[in-house]
Order: structure tokens, then sequence, then C-alpha cells
């Protein structure tokens, strides 16, 4: 019997690996030609080219379509993982309108000729590893899935995108100035015209379908007659080479007749045609391109039929290749260079002008250009902002070769020097090594500096690229991210000045400013973006700029409230007003939050933090920041919390006056139309009704807040901005040199001297409360004075300081901190500790009351996949020491499956740290799981080293959170719908809770990557939320007999349920569903039955417990109620944290005290528990005696009785094997062996006395040696296989397999 499970299991597995090569080489295979590829399928495809190709290919999405579909673009060029000077960027952008299909499948096709043919087709090489090449397949893929084969002329609600938006009217119009459609309407739109304003593409094609022409600029002219109006651009002559340029390469466009079925008549001369002489086509993308992006672009008519048969593709590609290969050569042609300062430093967007040519393009971000023009002779000027221009005569350029031609730009007389009117010098700072000592000093007189000239106000998208562009140029002393996602989905960026900038680096305190708090606020973001500017442009030039960058870690929020900014720039453009938001940020509901007052107070829930200010909170909360300011408009001054101890207000009146008082001349004459204090002279007006972020973060952080105001206006004229920046932007450089008049230095262990992470240190006198860097560093502003300084960490003496701050000189103090003595052995001790632990929080309401104490997160609310994946991100480089981040595998769709580990010993794992798994979103509709997840490990993080119960749980156990195992349904899914069946399964429309099936060669790679977790994980308990009713659930889902640890897995399901407020009652009210659930808990196959779950999964083949939590009615409730989900259920998800540390754990050693592996524990003579190789084991059981059976190969067996309690850590069991069995087993069998073999041949001998009958005699010893081998491997089976009983004989009972392996 063995043995055919054994042969059945080896043929799945062969099976498998034949489906897994058949499937892998059919994904590999050339192209078929013969059929179109769904939006999953083409996903596939293009991740195949980038993973089969690496070197010469990778994959990004630009941004979404309205159905949230991915808007896949591959990058092909030699090195892909960067952006080179010098090689031009070349962009296709297929299936614009949805029912246009065939250049979705041309330019997949075109992207397989590239990749297959680079390294031996020379001309494909040579094309590759010059240029950047950029394809998108598809621009509209939610109007593509409504599209139907066979229709040729198309439909509206294909053509359009899933709001009814037509992606080619919806570009800015030269002859429209007026927004042409909403940007929540037409997100594809939004997100290319990014794309092409980032990439400054040198040359691109549009394909579409319909006809059969090459359409060049202008689509469109100012009168908007219908057709017949020839619209000529400035670089007419050049469109209509390259429009001939592709037609004269296709076979049919060249003859110019199409001879389509609905304008059979229909000419273009040479196959080419002016758009607008055509059709009028306002707000197309072609005309953006050229007017606005940096781009030459022609639009390409594919087919008559806009979706032929798949038959036809072949024909199509065939028709297309050699024109699309020849038309993308055509982006070396024309003159190229770069534009640079005297100093060899590229000059991003300079302008770059042809004599006689009324359109200029700029640099890119490396200062380098490419202009297309045909062979002649031109006359071309460089100019930049600052510097004189330069102009080059008689310039020739030949055809298919770019000219070579590069500008030195030199400083204009006119460039702005330091302000001069100075009454005071500019303190600096020294930093003496030996000393360890800080001075004030005078600075010298400055050196010549780099102003900015172009001041401008920035959209969003302005500000977007400009930090991209600085954060490319000068990527030595920057680094640009993001801290989170507005409202409306803007990224919240941050840009970094340091040298090693995104690096922790000892010694190097960080400061923070955020602008553009309040949406009508402009002053504070442009400041802001000009200093980010300056200190860049400076570093190396000017020695203040350069010491402050060398020794500081500057960080830079330009735009806390992008979304309200945005609203009131548009208002700007086009209506001339602000739009007077009330310096709110405004949301779809028309609710204004003034985010300056949304930081919560001390005594108010975070439930109405907005996801700006959540952001920043996080934000703040996990650096070690010293000073930080809001920067704006509407006063002048410098502000801090009115709150602060007495102590810490003398702190911040000195930092303010240094800003400030100290420089007459920045004090305006004129007052603001605000209410001043005349107390305080400006340096510390009343705070607002509100809490704001200074006062948040002095009360809740280490950080020291204020308020910079820079101007009397919140939306100043452009002009107006340059002026203000020359007069108050000594202010900003002054507050960046006042984080280092602090006392500093390094709280460490006296023993190994690591610095100690998260101390505490605290100045008598204040509650105010800073914390160390991962290195141990801290840094404490104070005034000149006498202190106590005490340091204190979990599992260290507490030590008082005395100190003395001088007005001349910075206090270095390092603290050594002396762990605590204990008097019994640190393992004995640790262990009596944990169990009193354990002890303590298994009585009554005393685990509640921990989860009250602890510190929230704050984090509640629904993410996208993108920013679940950054919040995970952001957790593991905050907590780097506890957490990993890890893959499990991809979705369908191709979405990360992502796995979060959080451990204090994740590089030296300890096999008696019990490991948990915490599941959700194995239905992508039950949304609300992965956001508790995410709360439980974030509450787990920032409580760990901080609250003693969280730091030993965390040190003794081994946590595995995966927060969404089905990434597409989450993404499909849709929020305040409580019964909706979107986002239930997969992309590949599986109920993933049916598809885990032992030996499925057809499993989805979802369910294939949590078979793998689960299979290898060793886990001790898994907890998978679900959401649709209020219970627990326990295997099996199938109907079967129960499980044989049944009582095991009910005694969980009751303790999810008893620490869960309300559901040990029973009654789930919700609108489906049983009425009445006796304790809250019940056997999966009674509430939902079904073959193929997880939890039997994991049961079935890792032999762990996995419960189904349902957390409530509602699927997908709405966001203001994740905070009461929260509630409900954190204190039960703590209380299984605590099971795994409970029930039956020991090792199994031979007499020699080594450990014997794979030892088999029976409980109770059904459950089955195997030792790990270090002899140790762990299974969760209820409360009560248990008798235990241990068996192991060569040993014999032996029998034990344990009790269990519901209040205490498993007591490690020591199993002794003290006599081997193994030669009395051996003896046994060999003796049973000789006997039978001696009585057979004798008996044999008489029956065949006959010569001639002793061939069978023969046959029958060869029968005799095969009993005997048969003999040998029962006896070991018998002792071995834990599964014996499982598959007895039909003969044989229950106590003959006892008895066999007695003997």
């Amino acid at each position: 019997m063995s043995n055919f499970w054994l042969i059945l299991s080896r043929l799945f597995a062969i099976l498998h690996v034949v489906h897994y090569v058949n499937c892998t080489s059919e994904s590999d295979n050339e192209e078929t030609y013969n059929k179109y590829y769904s939006y999953a399928e083409l996903t596939r495809r293009l991740w195949s080219f980038v993973e089969k190709y690496p070197h010469i290919c990778s994959l990004e999405s630009v941004g979404k379509s309205v159905e949230g579909r991915e808007l896949w673009v591959i990058r092909v060029t030699a090195h892909p993982e960067r952006n080179e000077p010098g090689k031009p960027r070349f962009r296709y952008v297929g299936n614009m309108h949805g029912d246009e299909a065939v250049s979705r499948q041309v330019l997949v096709y075109l992207t397989e000729y590239l990749v297959t043919h680079y390294g031996t087709d020379p001309r494909v090489t040579e094309l590759v590893n010059s240029t950047d090449i950029y394809i998108m397949p598809s621009m509209n893929p939610d109007g593509f899935e409504k599209a139907t084969e066979g229709d040729c002329t198309g439909s509206s609600a294909a053509r359009e995108n899933a709001k009814h938006v037509d992606l080619n009217r919806s570009f800015p119009d030269q002859f429209d100035q007026l927004p042409r459609v909403l940007e929540s309407d037409a997100p594809e739109v939004t997100a290319v015209m990014k794309w092409i304003l980032q990439k400054k593409f040198v040359l691109s094609g549009s394909l579409h379908g319909g006809s059969v022409v090459a359409s060049y600029p202008f689509d469109d002219s100012s009168s908007h007659i219908v057709s017949g109006v020839y619209s000529q651009s400035p670089d007419d002559a050049l469109f209509r080479y390259l429009a001939q340029t592709y037609a004269e390469n296709h076979p049919i466009m060249k003859e110019g007749r199409p001879q389509c079925p609905y304008d059979p008549d229909e000419e273009f001369k040479d196959g080419i045609t002016n758009g607008a002489a055509w059709y009028d086509v306002p707000g197309g993308m072609q005309d953006f391109s050229y007017l606005q992006g940096n781009c030459f672009e022609v639009t390409f008519e594919l087919s008559c039929c806009k979706y032929p048969l798949a038959s036809d593709l072949y024909t199509e590609w065939t028709n297309n290749g050699e024109a699309l290969l020849t038309y993308m050569e055509k982006v070396h042609m024309g003159v190229k260079g770069y534009v640079m300062t005297s100093a060899g430093m590229g000059l991003p967007g300079a302008n770059i002008s042809v004599a006689g040519i009324d359109h200029n393009i700029t640099t890119w971000i490396f200062g380098d250009y490419f202009r297309l023009l045909l062979p002649g002779t031109y006359n071309i000027t460089a100019s930049s902002s600052g510097y004189l221009p330069k102009t080059v005569n008689n310039v020739t350029v030949i055809e298919d070769k770019a000219t070579l031609l590069n500008f030195i730009l030199n400083n204009s007389s006119e460039e702005m020097q330091m302000p001069g009117s100075l009454t005071s010098p500019v303190p600096t700072t020294a930093f003496t090594p030996a000393g360890q000592s800080f001075d004030s000093q005078v600075a010298s007189t400055p050196e010549p500096l780099v102003q900015p000239q172009d001041v401008h106000h920035h959209s969003y998208l302005d500000m977007e690229l400009f930090l991209q562009q600085i954060n490319t140029v000068h990527s030595s002393i920057t680094h640009l991210y993001s801290i989170g996602q507005s409202a409306q989905g803007r990224e919240l960026y941050v840009m970094e000045i340091s040298t090693n900038a995104g690096i922790d680096q000892p010694g190097k305190p960080e400061i923070i400013f955020v602008g553009n708090l309040h949406s009508s606020d402009a002053v504070g973001k442009e400041m802001l973006l000009i200093l980010v500017e300056y200190l860049c442009s400076n570093y190396g030039n000017e020695a203040l700029v350069t010491r402050l960058v060398n020794s500081t870690r500057v960080h830079i929020l330009p735009s806390m409230n992008p979304d309200g900014y945005e609203m009131v720039f548009k208002a700007q453009k086009y209506f001339g007003t602000n739009g007077d938001f009330s310096g709110g940020v405004r949301y779809s509901s028309n609710q204004n939050t003034d985010l300056n007052k949304n930081f919560p107070d001390l005594s108010y829930g975070e439930d109405f933090v907005q996801p700006e200010t959540a952001a920043v909170m996080n934000w703040i909360k996990t650096h070690t920041f010293v000073l930080s300011a809001s920067v704006l408009g509407g006063m002048i001054g410098v502000k801090y919390p009115n709150s602060a101890d007495s102590l810490d207000e003398d702190v911040f009146k000195l930092i303010a006056e240094a800003c400030f008082v100290k420089y007459p001349f920045l004090q305006l004459s004129q007052a603001c139309d605000l209410p001043r204090p005349p107390d305080r002279n400006d340096i510390n007006p009343s705070a607002p009704t509100g809490i704001d972020m200074q006062t948040w973060a002095y009360w809740n952080t280490g950080t020291l807040g204020f308020t910079i105001g820079l101007s009397c206006d919140l939306y100043p004229q452009a002009e107006d901005l340059l002026t203000y920046w020359k007069q108050y932007h000594v202010v900003l450089l002054q507050f960046i040199q006042q984080v280092h008049f602090s006392v500093r230095g390094r709280v460490t262990d006296v023993q190994s001297g690591q610095g100690i992470a998260n101390a505490t240190v605290v100045v008598e006198g204040s509650r105010h409360q800073v914390h160390t860097s991962k290195s141990g560093q801290y840094w404490r502003p104070l005034a000149p004075g006498a202190y106590e300084l005490q340091a204190f960490a979990p599992g260290y003496s507490a030590v008082v300081v005395p100190l003395r701050v001088l007005e001349t000189q910075v206090e270095q103090v390092d603290i050594g901190l002396t762990p605590e003595l204990f008097t019994h052995s640190e393992g004995q001790l640790e262990d009596e500790e944990f169990q009193k632990l354990l002890e303590d929080l298994s009585s009554a309401n005393a685990l509640e009351q921990l989860v009250q104490s602890l510190l929230p997160a704050g984090t509640l609310r629904y993410r996208t996949y993108r920013e679940r994946s950054d919040f995970l991100q952001e957790l593991t480089l905050t907590f780097p020491h506890i957490t990993r981040l890890y893959s499990l595998g991809h979705s369908w769709e191709f979405r990360t499956i992502w796995a979060l580990e959080i451990s204090g010993s994740l590089e030296s794992p300890q096999p008696t740290e019990p490991k948990i798994r915490y599941v959700a979103g194995v239905h992508g509709n039950a949304a609300a799981g992965p956001e508790l997840l995410l709360e439980f490990a974030f509450v787990l993080c920032i409580n760990y080293g901080g609250n003693p119960t969280i730091t030993k749980l965390v040190d003794r156990s081994r946590i595995v959170i995966v927060p969404c195992v089905n990434p597409d349904g989450r993404e499909l899914a849709q929020e305040g719908k409580c019964f909706s069946t979107a986002g239930l399964t997969n992309a590949h429309g599986v109920d993933l809770d049916t598809d885990f099936l032992s030996g499925s060669l057809s499993v989805q790679p979802e369910t294939h990557a949590m078979m793998d977790l689960i299979k290898g994980g060793g886990f001790s308990l898994s907890v998978n939320l679900e959401g649709g009713s209020l219970l627990v659930t326990y295997p099996y889902d199938r109907t079967t007999q129960p499980a044989q640890n049944e009582e095991t897995l009910k005694y969980l399901a009751v303790v999810y349920a008893d620490n869960r407020l309300g559901m040990h009652f029973g009654y789930p009210g919700c609108h489906s569903g049983p009425e009445s659930v006796p304790g809250g808990i019940l056997r999966g196959a009674e509430f939902s039955n079904h073959l193929g779950s997880m939890k039997d999964f994991s049961i079935d083949v890792s032999l762990c417990p996995e419960i189904t939590v349902y957390t409530g009615c509602c699927l997908y409730p709405p966001a203001e109620q994740l905070l009461s989900l929260w509630v409900e259920h954190r204190t039960a998800l703590f209380a299984m944290l605590l099971e795994i540390h409970k029930g039956l754990s020991g090792v199994v050693r031979d007499k020699e005290g080594q450990p014997v592996s794979d030892a088999v524990v029976s409980v109770n003579g059904s459950v089955l528990v195997h030792s790990d190789t270090q002899g140790y084991f762990h299974t969760l059981l209820p409360p009560g005696t248990h008798q235990l059976e241990i068996h192991a190969q060569g040993f014999q067996q032996q029998l034990r009785q344990v009790n269990v309690s519901s209040h205490q850590m498993a007591s490690p069991l020591v199993i002794e094997f003290t006599e081997n069995s193994t030669h009395f087993s051996q003896g046994v069998v060999l003796a049973a062996t000789i006997s039978i073999i001696t009585i057979l041949l004798f008996s044999l001998l008489i029956w065949h006395y006959r010569s001639a009958k002793f061939s069978r005699i023969r046959n029958g010893v060869g029968w005799l040696r095969h009993c005997q081998d048969n003999l040998q491997l029962d006896s070991i089976v018998s002792e071995k296989s834990p599964l014996r009983g499982v598959f007895l004989e039909e003969s044989e009972s229950e106590d003959d397999a006892f008895y066999l392996e007695q003997h």
C-alpha cells in the first residue's frame, strides 16, 4: 500500500514537471500571430520578455486606467536599469482607442523582434544599443476589453475609456486653453502627459486604425473646421519627411489608396496627410507632444478594419514591421549634443533654437539635447536663464546621422549675488573631531552664489518633474522619496539633501521643512523648491552650503497638500483667482480640512486624521528629526508651541531669535492681516484653535517644531517669489544651522560598546523625550544653563548625567548603560519572566489592558496595492532589526504577494521560537482584513523597545504576516459594497479558497505561493481574516470525518471568539448566514462547505492548525469603520500570539544527548508531531491531560503523560531514548528469516526429490530472499512512519499495528 502511494506521488511530480516545462516553453515560444492578447495575457507576455531578456528590457507601469488596469510600458535598450546621457528616447503608443486593436498586437510583435534579434542582427543591435526605446502596447486597456474581434467600424463604448472619454480628444489644446476633461475622468491621459513631460522623448509614433495613412501635425486649426484646412506647424517639412518615411516602407500606405469599404475612393498623396486637412482633432496627443513635450510625433493609421480577425494579424505585422523599424531610426537625424556650464556641468532645461524655425526644444536632465532637422545648413542657438546665450552659425546637417554640436555657456553679468544688506554676519558651524566640540564663528564674505532665475508657480506635475530632474542631476547629494499619497492619490514627495543621502549616518542630525499645508499657500511650496535648487547648485562652490550639506540631513517636503494646491493653481491659471478654498484640502464630498489643524490632540482619537496628515505623522515618528519647520505665507515671523515646558520655551525662543531677531533688516514694516500678540514680537503668535503640526510633534515625538512665515501674501505673483527668496533665504539657512547647537552624543552598551537604538533621553524639568537613532545617536537642543540628563532603555539601568551648556560650545555627552544584573542565569531568568508574563496576560482583562496601553499606529485606511507595498517597505526600512520583507510570488497580474516577518532574532532564529502566520485578502472583496493586519504589524513595531511586554513577545516569537493573498481581486473591490462579489476571485476568475488541492497541476500563482509558505514554514498556528459574517471557523471546510485534533482546533477558535468583543454570544446579526452560532464558532463545513480551502490544506499538509475569522458582516465596510473594527479585534489578534507559546513543546535526544530528528510524537493516539533537525517539537493542545507516544527509528517507544494549562507557557519536555533497540530488532528479523528459510528448504527438498525440480527450488530461494528484504523494510516502516495506521491493510487492525511497533 505504501509503495502504491510512493509511486503515485512520484507520478504526480513528473506530470507537474512536464506541465511546467510545457507551460514555460509555450510562454517563451515565438509569436504565433493568430490571437489577440487579453489584458492578463498581455501582462504575462510582457513580463516574459523581461524575465528572458533582462539585460535589454524592463517593464514599468506609468499609471492606471479608470478600472485599475496598469498602463504597461516595456523599455528596450542596453542597460535598461538606468538613464544614459546622450541616448535619444523614442516611444510608440498603441491602442489609444480601445476598438483599434491591430496596434496592440503589432507592438508586441515589434518588441519580440527587437529582443530576439538583438546580438545577431547588426541593425537591431545598433538600434537597441544607441536608442532608449519605450513601447506602450495599450493606452486604453479598459476599452479594449469591451471591443469585439471582427468589428471593423468599432463602437464608442470600446473606443472611449471606461468613463466614456475619447483619450485622443482630451489633451491640452493650443487653441483651447480650458481643461478639456477632468483628471479623474481620464487618468490614462494624465499618466501619459506626465510620462511625456518627464521623459522628453525625441521622436514618437501613435498607432491607430480605421484607414491606412500617416498623419502629421497640426491635428486641428483655430477655426476647427471639420476638414480641408491645412494647419501647418513650424516643422512642417520635417514632419512630412517623417510621415513619408513610414509610408514608403508600408506596401499599402505608400500607394495612397487605402480602399477602405466606407470610402473606397479616398486618396492620400504619397500615403501622408496633414491632420487638420484630413479632419479636425482638437485635444490630440500628437500636437501636445510637439508643443509641450519636446517631441516630434506622427500618427499612423495601420488598417481599414479597426479590429480584424486574428487570422489577419500576421499580414498586418508583415505590412508594418519594416516601417516601424525605419521610422525609429530617424531619431538619430539632425543635431545632438550637450549644453554645459563653464565648469562642465550639464544644464537641464536649456533652450535650443534654430533660426527660421519658430519652435524650440529643451535639454534633458543631463543637459543633452536632440534636435531633429532635415539635411541643410542652420544657425543654432543655446540659451539658459542666468547664462549668456551662444549661437553657432552654418551648422551642416547630413542625412541619417546627427551632427554633434556642444555648447558651453558662461554666467551672465546679471548673475545674482548674496544680499549685501546683512547687518549681522551669518553664524556658521565648524566641527573639531578631536575635541568633539562645535564653535560659533563669524562667516567670511560669502563667495559668489548660483541664485535661481526662472522662478514660477509649479503645478503638481511641474514640481514632480523638477524634483526628479534635481535628483538625477545631483544624485550624489540627493534622495527623492515619497512618504505616502494624498487623498486623490498624488505622491507626497520629500527631497533629502546630504552627502550619502538616504542612509542613516552617525553624527549627522536630521531636520525637516514642510510647505503648502494650506491649499492657497504657494509661498512655502515655492520657497522650499528654490531651497532645494539653491543647496544643490551651490554645493561644492560655496562654503556655508557645502558645510551644511556635509554635516546635516535636510529633508524637504515642498507640498503636504498637493490636491488643494492643484485646484488653486488651475483656478489661478484659468480664472485669475486663487479660488478661496479656505486653506483646506477639498475632497469629493466637498469637505474642507485644514491640514495644519488636523493633527490629533492627546485627548482625541485619530479617526478624523486625513491621509496627508497621517503620512506626515508616520514620517516624523519613524525618524529622529531634531528640528522641524513648516514654511508658509500669511505671516512674517517664527512661532512655536505655546504649551511647551518652561525649560523648552527657552530653547524655542533661542532658536527663533537666531532666525529672525538678530537680523532687523528682515523685519518688514507692513503688518499682515493676522492677529499679532504684543508680548512676543512675532516670535510666538498664539496657537491656532486646532492642534498644529508643531504642537503635535513636541508632545508625541523627539522633534522641536516651528512655523516660519516669510510673506503676508499667500499666492503672490511669480515675479515676487524671487524677491521673497532674496530677502528671506538667510532665515532658512540659519534655521538649518541651529540643529547643530544641540547637546549630542551616543547611548551605548558599556559591555559591548554597541549603540543602543531607541533609548530614551530626557532632561529633568521637561516632559519632552528624545530617542536615539539606529546607531545610538541623539541630539537634544538646550539653552545655556545647568541640567541633569537621564538616559534609559529596556534591559538597562538608567543613568543620570549632570551637564552644563555654554553659549560658545556644543556639548558632546556620551552615555553608557549597564545591563541589569541577574541573580539567576540569564536564560533561566528570562524563561521565568516570560512564564510569569504569560500567566499575567492570561488572567482576566490583563491582555485587554495591555492592548489599550499600547501606542496606536494610527495608520488605518484603505490602501491600493502600490500604497500597501510602499507601507511595508517603509516599515522594514524604519524597523530593520525586527522586520524582514520578502516576496512569496506574484499574482496572476504580476503583483507581488508580500510576506512581512517580525521577530527579535531575525538573523539568528531559535528552534524554540514558535511561529505564527496571519493571513488576509484571500478574497479580494474582504478588504478590512489586510488593513487590520497592517495596523497590527505597525503596533508591534512602534511598541517594540518601548513596551517591555511587546518587546518580550516579539523577541520570543516569529510572526509572519501576509496582508493580501489576492492583490488583483483587492484592486477590483469597491469600498462600501458590503455584499458585492467584485474582487472575490483572482484575475483569472478563480476563488482561491477552493484552489488549495494537493497534487493539482493547475493551481493559481497566488495559491502556489501560499502553498510553498505553508509547506516550508514550520508554523504552530495560522489565523486567516475574512469578511461577510461574525464568527470563527475551524477545519475542515470539506464534508468529511472530523479532524483528528478537532478538540485543539475548537479550542483555538474559542480563544479568538472569547477575546473578540461580542463574538462569543453567537449572534452575528448579518444580512445572510446563520442567525445563531453557539459560542461564535463553527466547523468550516457547517458554515461554507467546499473543497480546496487553505485551512484544510494547512492542517493536512503541514499539520498547522488554521482558523478563519470573519471580522464583520460587511465585506468592504466604509473606511471610517476600520478603527472600530480594529478596537474589536486587536485583543483577539494578540491572544493568538500568546497561544503559540502554550500547548506542548520538548526535545528528543539519545543517551549521548544528541538530538533525534524526525521522531514522531503521537498525542492521544491521533495527533502526530515530528521533531526537527535539532530534535525540537511543538504543538498546540487544549487544556487537560494528554497521553504521548514517542517513536524514532532504531529506538524503543517512549510513553508520557502531560498536563497542558490555558494560563501557562509550554514547559519543555525532554524525551531521552536510553536504550538503542537497533541490534535487537535486527536480531529478531534475522532469526525469524533463518528459521523460515530452513523450514521451507527442508520441505522443498523432500517434496522435490528429483534433480529436475531443482530449478523450482532456485526460484523458491529467490522468493524467500525477497521475503527477507520485505521483512526488514517492514520493520523500519513500522517504527518510522507516522501514517502507517492510516493505511492499514484490510486484514490488519489498529491493535496489530501497535503490536508490531512494540516489537
